[in-house]
Formats: structure tokens, sequence, C-alpha cells
């Protein structure tokens, strides 16, 4: 999606335009340090709300089913409010929730306002980009989103890392009531800071209606790229990031803080190998980037076989586990999602669809994977769960990858 305008037109950016890649940085990065603020306050909330590992999982996927709902529509909202009034409307909901849930000693109640969070992370990942966009030339856009890209591994390593230290000298609801504030900051700075270049519309030149975009999700090949990405996030984001802080906390007793800097490791891995496997897809032709993801899906399996070991072999095996599954997670960002506009790339519309179904694809995998994992583990416990779940979904999901292919419209465009 490239949005014209004149200061796009420049070749080199602005001063403003690196301002406003700072604040749009900031409201992005807001919402997965509210989002990941749950597993890594795990140790205090499972007392505070006599929760089961069922109710865990729904508390974390409760945020993730206004993802699943506003994938497809948001791009259209963005047009109709316009890109900045969607960031401000997106940090108001992650701060409000996060508020809300300060003030609560009710689950339910909880859960709701994990809903209204989930409103701004559906809408900042749509948004965000875009204002970036139309402030960047062509030449250096890609520097400017690479930079961006980096906000939900970095806001997921700071929530794990933060979070349990100031909950240890203030209290878990602490950490609710310093997201909101930061949320209000971002609020701030991005209202004053954020504006349209001179001649930008700032309504994403989304083109068509709505009903008019559901002709491109006629492409079976983004739906089985997205069957991958759904079955690579249920057991991601939806187990892994999700529960294994926990796992480290009770079977391998380490304290809360340690356990969150543990599991935020791979997130840093990730950070690190995103840009390299987005490099390394370059070099692929078109069809053959599919590899990429084969490999993303193989490491994953690979890495489940360490997830949960306890006894004399536990932290080889941690260690093992985060590494491997650190360096599939940035395979998903650097090289699987870049896949998406190649395969329904002929407009920006189609391309917006792509990427609109793995978001669809990613939260609808973090929204049964919590739920579903909590129950088998309240019942088969840490290892039983994670084979029984994971193995047979991940061998599904790898041999699907073989069939990924880019349409072959878009593959010779790509030649040529």
């Amino acid at each position: 999606m490239d949005i014209i305008s004149s200061a796009a037109e420049q070749q080199h950016a602005s001063r403003r335009a690196w301002a406003i890649l700072a604040v749009t940085y900031f409201a992005s990065f807001m919402a997965p340090m509210v989002q990941f603020k749950i597993p890594a306050l795990a140790s205090w909330l499972f007392p505070a709300f006599h929760m089961s590992p069922a109710q865990f999982g729904t508390l974390m996927s409760s945020m993730s089913v206004i993802g699943v709902i506003l994938a497809f529509p948001a791009a259209f909202i963005c047009r109709g409010l316009g890109l900045k009034t969607t960031v401000l409307i997106s940090v108001a909901c992650l701060g409000i929730g996060s508020l809300w849930g300060a003030f609560t000693d009710s689950l339910t109640i909880l859960m709701i306002s994990r809903m209204v969070e989930g409103i701004g992370i559906g809408l900042v990942g749509v948004a965000a980009p875009a204002c970036v966009s139309i402030w960047f030339p062509p030449r250096v856009r890609g520097r400017a989103l690479g930079i961006w890209a980096t906000w939900v591994p970095l806001g997921i390593v700071c929530s794990f890392n933060v979070a349990p230290m100031i909950a240890e000298a203030m209290g878990y609801k602490a950490v609710f009531v310093a997201c909101s504030i930061l949320c209000l900051a971002a609020f701030i700075l991005f209202a004053i800071v954020f504006k349209l270049p001179e001649g930008a519309s700032g309504d994403m030149h989304v083109e068509g209606s709505f009903l008019e975009s559901l002709k491109y999700l006629r492409n079976r090949y983004i739906w089985i790229l997205g069957a991958v990405f759904f079955l690579f996030s249920l057991c991601t984001l939806g187990i892994a990031n999700t529960f294994y802080n926990t796992f480290l906390t009770e079977q391998l007793h380490f304290s809360p803080q340690a356990a969150g800097t543990l599991t935020s490791i791979n997130m840093i891995i990730s950070l690190a190998t995103a840009p390299f496997t987005g490099l390394i897809s370059d070099w692929f032709k078109p069809n053959d980037k599919k590899y990429v993801v084969v490999s993303m899906m193989i490491f994953v399996l690979i890495s489940v076989l360490f997830m949960f070991i306890t006894g004399p072999w536990a932290i080889v095996c941690m260690w093992t586990f985060v590494i491997i599954q650190g360096a599939a997670g940035g395979e998903g960002g650097g090289a699987a999602r870049p896949i998406a506009p190649l395969i329904m790339g002929h407009t920006a519309m189609g391309a917006t669809m792509a990427m609109a179904v793995l978001q669809f694809c990613q939260n609808l995998g973090q929204c049964l994977g919590s739920p579903i994992f909590g129950i088998m583990l309240e019942r088969y416990g840490w290892i039983k769960a994670n084979l029984v779940i994971e193995l047979p979904l991940l061998l599904i999901g790898t041999i699907l990858s073989f069939y990924i292919r880019v349409t072959p419209k878009v593959a010779a465009a790509k030649a040529n």
C-alpha cells in the first residue's frame, strides 16, 4: 500500500518524518506491552483471581477475539476515520482497558477490559505502518518500516522484564496503571506531533467497498498460507508465549522476574533473525520463498520437543527451546508475512486483504490456542498436553507449507 504525498516524493526524509516515526512507534509499542502484561504477571494473577489454567488461557484469548473481528474491516475503518483519529482511538482503548483492569477484582470484568484493549491492537497494526509510509520517500521507506516492525517483539521483551519488577515492588495492579499512564503519554505525543503531509489524504487509499474487496478471498493460496500462520500462531503466541513463563515458575521454580526475562529471550532472538531471514527470502524466486516458511514450521516442530522438559536436562532443554523457537519467530515476521502481498499483489486492495487474512489467522490461532491448551493442561499435565496438541498440528502445518505458491501472474510480474 503506497500512499503518495509531497513528503514521500522527496529524496530524503525530513526531521518531522523521523519525529512522526518516533511517536507512531511509541503508540504501536504500547499494544504488545498491554497485551503481554497478563502472562508476565501470571504468578500474581492466578492467586488473585483464583484462576484455573483454562480461565487463564481464556483471559489471554479474550483480547484476540476482537483482533479476529477487526481483521478484515480494519482498513475500511481507517479509511472512514482517517489515520490520526484511528491511532488515537487505538491508544485510548489500550489505556482505558488497562486502567479498567486495575480497578476490578472480577475475572469477567477483567476479560471485558481485555476486549477493549483488543480494539486498540486490532486498529493500530493497520493504521501505524501507513502513518510511517506517508512521510517517508521510497528510498528510505523500507528502513523506516523496518524500524517500526520491531514494535511487537520489543514490546513483549519489555513487558516480560518490566512488569514483574513493578509487581514485586508495588503489586500487579501498578503494572496496569503504569501501562495506562504510558498510553496517555503516547496519546498526547501522537496528537501533538502527527499531522498529514501536504497533499496526503490520510484515507490509506483503500479503493472500493468492503463487499467488493471480498472477491480477493477466493484465492486458495492465501488461505493455505493463512492456515500455516494459524497453526504457527496457535503454538507460539497461543501456547508458548502465554504459558512458558508459568511453566518456568511452577515446574522449574524460577522467580517471576527470572522467568519473565528467560521467556522474553526468544523475542530478542526474533529481533535479530527477522531481518536476516527477510534477506535470505529475497534471494529466492517468488514460488521458492515458501521454503523459508517450511523451515519456520520445522523449527517450531523441533522446538516443542524441548519445551516442557523437567529433570536433569531441564536447563539444556530450556535454552534449546528458547533459541530454536526464537529463530522460528524471526522467520515468521521477516519472511512469512512478506509472502502474503506476493500471493495477491495485483492491487493495493489485494495486498491489503492478503495481510488481513494473516491478521485474522494469527488472532484466531492465539484466540483458540490459549484456552485449548489451558483445558488440556488441567487434564493431562504439561508434557502430554503439549505433545497431544502441538506435534500433530505443526506436522500438518509443515506439510501445508509445501503447497504455498505465488500465483503465476504475480510471479511473472516479479520475474520481469
